[in-house]
This record gives structure tokens, sequence and C-alpha cells, in this order.
């Protein structure tokens, strides 16, 4: 009895332990799941609080709705009258929105070219610093007419200022990389020429349901998050059979 007691007392932790190996791993996998793996779950988002006044369920786009997120926005590529376009809700510190840059834009300018028209909103999130600034700079830039060139570099080098405390440097460069008119562009940005316009895009993005970064707009069809090339594909090609 005094031996089974003993083997009961040194096999009891060790059970223990392994339950907690175990519990930890599975833990693992259901994150693997969620965020990892976006062809089995939805895209990853950079989540904001919902702001007060924000639609609580999805409810479809209103035709005014969809002209003025069409309309308006910090910038816009392709011709008016296009059969598609895609109206993206971004922010320049978000890595999701960084991954899509990297990954799935290129992808889809290549794939459709001129058949679609893309706009370009600011989003910036409250827990990222830099988002604010940065989507006045890529605007200031857009008064020399450069303004998707600075929305490329500032994505591009998102790994190396997203965890500076201070961004003035990689701004400067950024600058003198694209041949900007330095005082024009300095006057732009101190000035805060485009502070509430910067703003009032994130409110308008509320207004239509947006919660997190990046979002976007097919043709007034909400997609949420990162999502793999396919997932505009579908929804694309579908728009462009009609």
């Amino acid at each position: 009895m005094a031996e089974e007691k003993k083997i009961t007392t040194f096999t009891t932790p060790i059970i223990v332990i392994l339950l907690i190996i175990v519990a930890f791993l599975a833990g693992m996998f259901w994150t693997k799941i969620r965020y990892v793996e976006p062809g089995k779950a939805p895209g990853e988002v950079a989540q904001a609080s919902p702001a007060p006044g924000a639609p609580q369920e999805e409810v479809p786009l209103s035709e005014d709705q969809i002209n003025k997120i069409v309309s308006s926005g910090a910038a816009s590529k392709g011709k008016e009258d296009a059969s598609v376009t895609i109206v993206e809700f971004s922010e320049y510190q978000c890595p999701y929105c960084g991954r899509y840059v990297a990954e799935t834009y290129p992808q889809i300018l290549e794939e459709y070219g001129d058949k679609i028209r893309y706009v370009f909103h600011d989003y910036p999130l409250s827990f990222h610093p830099h988002a604010q600034k940065l989507a006045e700079v890529a605007r200031c830039a857009g008064d020399q007419d450069q303004y998707w060139e600075m929305h490329d570099l500032i994505f591009e080098n998102q790994g190396v200022w997203s965890s500076k405390q201070n961004v003035e440097t990689d701004i400067n460069s950024y600058v003198s990389q694209l041949g900007l008119d330095k005082e024009k562009f300095d006057e732009c940005l101190v000035s805060g020429k485009y502070t509430q316009a910067v703003k009032d895009d994130s409110e308008l993005g509320t207004e239509v349901g947006v919660q997190g970064t990046p979002t976007f707009f097919i043709n007034g069809q909400k997609l949420v998050g990162a999502q793999p090339f396919e997932s505009f594909k579908a929804i694309i090609d579908a728009e462009l059979a009609k």
C-alpha cells in the first residue's frame, strides 16, 4: 500500500504537467487557425472599439453612402467609369494593412489594371500614435502629385519606423527620396492642412460600418481584413461578369 501511494504521489504532478502542456498546445493551434491562416478564417484586422452611433450589425450600404466613399478619400487611381471600384479604409501603422499592401494589393493591380478604380481612405486607429501624422504626410505629398509614391514608401518601410517614438527622420528621408519640394511639404505638414480632413475621413468610415483596418468595399460589398487575393478575385470577377 505504501508503494502504491508513493507511485500515485509521484505520477499525479506529471499528469497535471502533461495536461497543462496539452492545453497550451491546443491554444496555440486555435490561435494559428484564427489569425495566421487567412484561407481558413476571416482576414486579419486591426480592430477599433465601436464608436457611438456605429452600426452594430452588417447593413448593406445605401446608394448615397456608396457615392460618398467613391467620390471622396485621400487619393484615387483608375478611370472614374471603371466597372469595379475598390474602396479601402486603411492606416499606415496597421501591420495587417502593411501585409495587404505587400502581398495582395500588387496582385490586384497586376491582374485587373485599368478594369478597376481604386480609392484610398484614411482610418487612423487611436492606439497607433503615428497613423494620423503619416496620413497627413501622404496627403501633403499628394499636393505635389506623389500621393501613391509616398503611400508605397511608407508601407514598404513600415517595419523600420513603426516601433520608433519619433518618425521625423524617416519622413524627411521619404521627402528626399521622392524629390519633393521640402519647403512646400513642411509648410503643408506643420500647418495641419489635412488634419481635419483625415479625421473627417475616419468619421465617414465609421458611418459606413468600418470598425477596423483594413476594410474594403468592392462595388459596395464589404470585405474585412488582410484577405488573400482569391477573396478579392471572387468578388471582382463576379462584378465584371455582370
